[in-house]
């Protein structure tokens, strides 16, 4: 059986999805969501856009989770059916500092005796801080399992405007943490290999918390690190070196996906400190070297290229930090899974 509760799911609804505000009816306002959806479309066979049907124009954000939980949970399981005979999933809960416990999805291959010496691969979901859940990475990681024969972990955090910043940094944190020291529990061994990363926001929480790592030695330390469209530097802290190359929040603004007006919904819901090298980790004040390798996987039509491609350029150029970088393929899955191949040194 693919799904084992380790008890019942939270009901909070997350899902992912590019918004933009039409009214202020709520403390973080109403959104549409037909004009910008969500580009994990991997997940949703017929695409998101198509299969978001009815009265879209005037939903609150609790409705617009519960409408994309619904889509994104149809595909789950079929993934699910497919997929039991090769593959388990375990849902966990993972206690944090305040005593919360984050939810996260576990995925083995399945075999007849257990197997403790798997590499550990976490992958953190998307969704602007306020949308999103561990079912939006399950694809890439259930990939990774059968390439691979790693543990991978799909990891959620407490959304925004539940909750401010940093508490979605703390949560993922403390995760990390608790995940490195209980990797055998879940029949992984980390020396073996510990990948990190996420997916938009995901990058967003995991690459500062990649250089916490690094900063407190944490052990096993990482060994690869995984950001697909990541955002590393905003508008509010840009510095004078990196003006001339930040061109795409203009030039795209206007997006299929993330817009600028998207980000300032994300932002009002988050209320970051935008000085903050965690919202900006591109400024780390300790600086990039000794980073693992590090997979950039980049969208030419996103507003946040620039960043990412600046980022990579830091991190190889300035900081001697191995990198490998897929910008604007249309083979977005098989690219995610070759470059989770090639940090864990298993490229096919």
């Amino acid at each position: 059986m693919l799904r084992s509760k380790a008890e019942p799911r939270s009901a909070t609804i997350h899902f992912d999805l590019a918004i933009r505000q039409t009214t202020k009816a709520t403390n973080v306002g109403r959104f549409s969501a037909t004009r910008e959806f969500g580009y994990k479309g991997r997940m949703i066979k017929n695409g998101t856009k198509a299969r978001f049907t009815g009265d879209t124009e005037h939903l609150t954000l609790a409705q617009t989770r519960a409408k994309f939980d619904s889509l994104f949970q149809q595909d789950a399981n079929i993934l699910r059916s497919k997929l039991q005979d090769k593959v388990s999933e375990e849902e966990i809960y993972i206690h944090v500092r305040d005593g919360f416990k984050v939810r996260a999805l576990v995925y083995r291959r399945n075999t007849d005796q257990p197997k403790m010496d798997r590499p550990l691969v976490v992958l953190i979901h998307g969704g602007g801080f306020i949308l999103g859940n561990a079912e939006m990475e399950m694809p890439t990681c259930i990939e990774a399992v059968l390439r691979y024969d790693c543990v991978a972990v799909s990891l959620e955090y407490r959304l925004s405007p539940e909750v401010k910043f940093p508490v979605a940094y703390d949560d993922c944190w403390d995760a990390l943490i608790w995940l490195s020291k209980n990797a055998a529990t879940l029949q992984a061994d980390p020396k073996r290999g510990f990948v990190f990363g996420g997916t938009s926001a995901g990058s967003h929480l995991s690459i500062p918390l990649a250089h916490k790592a690094r900063d407190e030695k944490l052990s096993p330390p990482l060994t690869g690190l995984y950001h697909c469209v990541p955002p590393a530097l905003m508008p509010q802290a840009l510095t004078e070196k990196y003006k001339p190359l930040y061109n795409s929040r203009e030039q795209l603004k206007n997006g299929m996906a993330l817009t600028a007006e998207s980000t300032k919904v994300y932002d009002k819901a988050v209320e970051p400190d935008f000085a903050s090298p965690l919202w900006n980790p591109l400024l780390w004040p300790t600086g990039h070297a000794g980073l693992p390798p590090t997979f950039f996987q980049i969208c030419g039509a996103d507003l946040l290229r620039d960043e990412a491609l600046i980022y990579e350029r830091e991190l190889r150029l300035e900081s001697g930090v191995k990198t490998k970088t897929v910008v604007a393929s249309a083979r977005f899955a098989k690219d995610a899974a070759d470059g989770l191949g090639w940090l864990l040194g298993r490229e096919n």
